[in-house]
């Protein structure tokens, strides 16, 4: 009976393992576009992205508890036990996959939020103070 329980939390497991994929910068850039962020955010949002997870969908702070490519914190905005809940009404787990859409909507909500709060949304990253200024390089060629 035990190795059938195993077998059957495996199988589990397995289910919830999602596609994930790592995004170049350019296409990145292009993705944020085409979603209808704003074209001067695009820059910084792309140097935030390869700070945060180097484009990575499937990355995961386990010490802070952020996920997927902006790196989307599960203390505010996504709940980690499975079902849909917090700031941005999702699971933790759907912002690991290959789809970025809902990232990149969580992420402009953390945006407007921090920007209410504080006058800069990008405040809310970490990672920002390494991507504050002209950050045009980072979409330099891609559009």
């Amino acid at each position: 009976m035990n190795s059938l329980a195993l077998f059957g939390f495996t199988l589990c497991l397995c289910a919830l393992n999602v596609e994930a994929r790592i995004f170049g910068r350019c296409e990145f850039a292009r993705k944020l576009a085409e979603l209808g962020v704003p074209r001067d955010q695009i820059p910084t949002w792309t140097c935030i992205a390869q700070k945060e997870s180097n484009f990575d969908t499937a990355a995961r702070n386990w010490n802070s508890g952020d996920h997927g490519i902006l790196q989307i914190s599960q203390i505010y905005w996504c709940s980690e036990g499975g079902g849909d809940g917090k700031g941005c009404n999702t699971a933790c787990w759907k912002f690991r996959d290959a789809d970025i859409v809902n990232d990149v909507r969580c992420a402009q909500k953390v945006y407007n939020e921090h920007t209410r709060l504080s006058g800069n949304g990008f405040n809310a990253w970490t990672t920002y103070k390494f991507c504050k200024g002209d950050m045009s390089h980072w979409v330099h060629g891609c559009f």
